[in-house]
C-alpha cells in the first residue's frame, strides 16, 4: 500500500529533520568557540532562516524552537537562567523563525533574514536586563549581555549571505563561503586538529541540510505572495 505524503506534511517533516540539524549545529558550534559560559557562537538558525525562506512563518517558527532545544539545555538547564526563566531563548528563536516566513516575500533574502533578527534581538536585550534583577549579583555581567548580542548579530549577517547565496541554487559557492569563514575562526582557535574537524563536519551537515531543502525553494521577490502559504 502506498501512502500518499500531502506537500504540507512534507514540509512539516522537513522543519523538523532540519531543526534537530539546528540542534546538531548549535552543539558543534558551541565546541569550536567557546569565548565565555554563557557566550558560544550558535549556528542553529541557519536551519531556522532556511526553513522559514523556503515554507513561510509557520515552518520557520518550529523549525526556530526545536533548533532551541541544545541552546535552551546548554545555556538555561545547565547555565544560570535555569529551566524557567530560560524557556526564554525557545521563544525567541521561534521568534525570529516567524518574523523571517513573513519578510521572505517583502524583502531581499539577505535583507528579510537580517532584519527579522531584530525583534528577537530587542527581546534578548529586554531579557537580559531582567536577568540581571533576578539572578543573583555578578551573575548576570555588561560583558556577557554585550557578548551574547554582538555575537548574535554577526552570525545573523553571516547566514544572510549564505541563504541568499542558497536561495540562487549557489550551493558550491556556498560551500566555499563558508569553509572561509571557518577557516578566519579556525586561525583564532588553538586547538587545530579538533577545529579543523568540527569546521569539516559543521560544513557537511549544512550542505546536507540546504540539499533537503533546495527542491523546495522556490522563485521569490519582494512583493510576490503566493496564494495559501502556510495553510494547513
Amino acid at each position: 500500500m502506498k501512502i500518499k505524503i500531502s506537500d504540507n506534511q512534507k514540509k512539516l517533516l522537513a522543519s523538523i529533520a532540519a531543526g534537530l540539524l539546528g540542534n546538531l549545529l548549535a552543539y558543534l558550534s558551541s565546541l569550536l568557540t567557546p569565548m565565555q559560559p554563557q557566550v558560544t557562537f550558535d549556528f542553529s538558525h541557519i536551519a531556522t532562516f532556511a526553513v522559514a525562506v523556503a515554507f513561510g512563518p509557520f515552518y520557520g517558527l518550529l523549525t526556530g524552537a526545536i533548533g532551541a532545544i541544545y541552546p535552551y539545555y546548554e545555556f538555561a538547564v545547565l547555565g544560570i537562567y535555569g529551566p524557567w526563566y530560560g524557556l526564554a531563548i525557545i521563544l525567541g528563536k521561534a521568534m525570529t523563525g516567524y518574523f523571517c516566513g513573513l519578510l521572505r516575500y517583502r524583502l531581499p533574502t539577505f535583507l528579510a533574514v537580517t532584519v527579522s533578527y531584530i525583534p528577537e534581538c530587542i527581546y534578548t536585550q529586554l531579557f537580559l536586563l531582567s536577568m540581571s534583577f533576578a539572578l543573583p549579583a555578578g551573575a548576570m555581567t555588561w560583558a556577557i549581555a554585550t557578548g551574547i548580542l554582538m555575537e548574535g548579530w554577526v552570525e545573523v549577517i553571516i547566514f544572510s549571505f549564505i541563504i541568499e547565496m542558497v536561495v540562487r541554487r549557489r550551493i558550491m559557492e556556498t560551500a566555499v563561503l563558508m569553509l572561509e569563514i571557518f577557516i578566519i575562526m579556525l586561525l583564532v582557535h588553538k586547538e587545530f586538529i579538533l577545529s579543523l574537524l568540527l569546521l569539516l563536519l559543521i560544513t557537511f551537515i549544512v550542505m546536507v541540510l540546504f540539499e533537503m531543502l533546495k527542491p523546495l525553494f522556490k522563485d521569490r521577490h519582494p512583493g510576490h505572495t503566493p496564494d495559501g502559504e502556510d495553510s494547513l
